[in-house]
């Protein structure tokens, strides 16, 4: 079985993309240099229309789809950002959205869905739990589900990301790239081992979100207990596929706790002018607080999610006063 996307795939989800999505930005970092001691860039994925990366992926499975299929409808499941990029590229291609996501995702982010004129349901204790609820909708109904994590057409649009970083810095050692479920990781990881091989890739998570890491440690996949975190996009299981995707991609995984994840979304509020969710605060987060070792540079960090709540916001801004 197939798991990630082949170069054909991905530059066709490019082709796809161009017309809607111009290239996020690539921006250097000073104070991220001079702690990494090599010249840091941040790819702002946070500055897309949905605020994540997640668009991609969603945009080019829509794309694929039939008219017959997109008149149907989708249904997916996700944490929120996912579920945003679901709901706008339904909208762009008229297809009716069905989101379900857990209770305690983000209020901003739900509102968000909602405004996109995708239908939302939020009953779910948490995100496996949403995800088993949008898998038995789909079946009953026999529409498309948009997994956030997996199947190819998601990995060859969040893929595009990667050709991106290569035409924008085109001597990159380091990517350090947001992980949870794995989807990211593998469109920008099938992408570098064919095009960049000598590119070291960094998966980052929070100590609270670490299926991946601790599943790839032990060769299996490992059940993670479901725990509040400032990183809710990275929560959640993992399957034997997202395994495969670590084993194959990812060179180091690496994690950061929640106070540092919270510290550097403080930061980039005030020393970037950014407002970072704590799933697209963690890979600054491993290069502020020496959780990586970067050997080579340039880096690029991907930054990617801007829908954190206010008051989420005000307590971290709260919190880490000295974060400048």
């Amino acid at each position: 079985m197939q798991i990630l996307p082949t170069l054909e795939e991905v530059r066709l989800a490019a082709e796809r993309l161009a017309p809607v999505l111009a290239p996020s930005r690539v921006v250097p970092d000073d104070v991220l240099s001079a702690q990494a001691g090599v010249p840091v860039h941040l790819k702002l994925e946070c500055e897309n229309p949905t605020g994540s990366f997640k668009v991609r992926g969603a945009y080019n499975v829509l794309a694929g789809l039939s008219a017959e299929e997109r008149a149907r409808g989708v249904v997916a499941s996700s944490a929120g950002n996912h579920g945003l990029g679901v709901a706008y590229a339904s909208r762009a291609f008229g297809a009716p959205a069905m989101l379900y996501v857990p209770r305690t995702a983000p209020q901003v982010k739900k509102d968000g869905i909602r405004a996109l004129g995708a239908t939302v349901n939020d009953e779910a204790d948490d995100y496996d739990v949403a995800m088993v609820m949008a898998k038995a909708h789909a079946a009953r109904e026999g529409i498309r589900f948009i997994n956030p994590c997996l199947g190819v057409d998601l990995l060859a649009g969040q893929g595009t990301v990667a050709l991106e970083v290569l035409a924008q810095v085109p001597d990159v050692r380091t990517v350090l790239i947001c992980t949870g479920g794995g989807g990211l990781l593998g469109g920008m990881g099938a992408v570098l081992r064919a095009l960049a091989p000598q590119v070291r890739v960094i998966g980052v998570q929070s100590v609270e979100t670490a299926a991946m890491q601790r599943s790839v440690a032990a060769g299996r996949v490992v059940p993670v207990t479901v725990t509040p975190t400032l990183a809710d996009g990275l929560a959640g299981q993992i399957d034997d596929e997202a395994l495969h995707i670590g084993q194959v991609c990812a060179d180091d995984l690496v994690l950061v706790t929640e106070a540092e994840i919270g510290e550097t979304i403080a930061w980039a509020h005030r020393h970037l002018g950014l407002r970072v969710e704590g799933a697209g605060a963690v890979t600054m987060a491993a290069l502020r607080h020496g959780r990586v070792q970067l050997g080579a540079g340039p880096a690029v960090a991907l930054v990617s999610g801007r829908n954190i709540d206010e008051r989420v916001l005000d307590q971290q801004l709260a919190a880490f006063p000295d974060a400048r």
